[in-house]
């Protein structure tokens, strides 16, 4: 009786957990996609509401006049910003991830022809 040679064989099962555990490059590439849109809006949003904010005189009523505040307020206008790219926002990420992922499948379709010149 050979106990060995039944633990050796790969189940269905067992080969779907083994190949659903390797990275996919492309998920990878969504991801990384979809991170640098958003960092991007949230950049462009709190440029956009520095300069909307820039005109507007402090206020002591809130703490506002002391050397503190124009760091801070640039502080609070980048965080606005990322809750509004985090939240959808005025589309900018979602542009930008659109052409981000353009550019990834121009570069895999080039590498593609790349490989096959090479190969015949």
């Amino acid at each position: 009786m050979d106990l060995a040679a039944p633990t050796l064989r790969s189940t269905p099962q067992a080969a779907s957990k083994q190949t659903s555990a390797l990275p996919d490059p492309a998920a990878a590439e969504k991801v990384a996609a979809e991170k640098v849109a958003k960092e991007f809006e949230a950049m462009i949003v709190g440029q956009l509401m520095e300069s909307m904010f820039a005109g507007m005189r402090e206020s002591p009523l809130f703490g506002g006049g002391g050397p503190a505040e124009k760091p801070w307020r640039s502080m609070m206008l980048q965080e606005y910003g990322k809750a509004i790219a985090e939240s959808g926002g005025l589309g900018i990420g979602r542009m930008t991830h659109d052409e981000i992922a353009r550019l990834y499948a121009a570069q895999g379709a080039a590498q593609g022809a790349a490989q096959t010149e090479r190969t015949s």
